[in-house]
């Protein structure tokens, strides 16, 4: 095998500076690269199960205008529908994670309104913003019992999250509709488990309802993980 000759101004060191270097950069300009803002590019992410695909979705999406976020909301949700059905705990997750980060919150814009439908943008309707609240809810509900219980945890989260959005503007009645329905759940439910993060969700919900109360039997409260 031929030896590569040692040039005394040019040492093998610095080759190997020169490829680490290029190496680094390479690595630099992908980052540098956007992603692209497409329904079926945020499922490939989402369905890879690799965390840094996921999480630069997710920021992808929580950088974008509510405008934007509106438009994908729909096809985006019906994606996150498919990744849940995943036999992968982390891509149940993540499509949760997901859809929670494109939220598009779209009644925020009319608090404080003179005229609430005017202001939503691009000719959106309260009804169009109440029907995402409720597909949301939907979604949270059912990955609620999830048999993961990081799928769960996030579920809890995502609910507080609408039951906030619901009071901020003054929606009392969807409040109590979540609860019932976490009453109900929690009638169907033997996995201690399972319950608690019910459970957890129910207490914020029901923060926010004004209703300050448990679905657990006092010694199972407070031993949420």
């Amino acid at each position: 095998m031929a030896t590569v000759p040692r040039h005394p101004e040019f040492p093998l060191s610095s080759l190997s500076s020169i490829r680490s270097g290029t190496s680094c950069l390479l690595t630099a300009g992908k980052k540098r690269l956007p992603m692209d803002q497409t329904p079926d590019a945020f499922a490939a992410a989402l369905s890879s199960s690799d965390t840094d695909r996921v999480n630069r979705a997710i920021d992808t999406v929580e950088d974008l205008s509510v405008e934007k976020r509106a438009a994908l909301f729909n096809d985006c949700l019906e994606r996150c529908r498919e990744c849940y059905e995943s036999n992968d705990g982390y891509q149940r997750q993540s499509a949760v994670r997901f859809i929670a980060s494109l939220y598009p919150r779209l009644a925020f814009r009319t608090v404080g309104a003179e005229s609430p439908d005017e202001a939503l943008p691009d000719g959106w309707t309260l009804d169009e913003a109440a029907i995402h609240r409720q597909q949301l809810c939907e979604f949270y509900l059912t990955a609620l019992v999830d048999d993961d219980g990081r799928v769960r945890r996030t579920a809890a989260k995502a609910l507080k999250q609408l039951a906030v959005a619901a009071e901020l503007i003054g929606a009392d009645d969807e409040l109590q509709t979540i609860l019932t329905e976490l009453e109900t759940m929690a009638e169907d439910i033997n996995d201690e488990e399972v319950k608690k993060h019910v459970d957890q969700a129910y207490g914020n919900v029901a923060f926010h309802a004004e209703k300050p109360g448990s679905l657990l039997p006092e010694g199972l409260r407070g031993s949420i993980e």
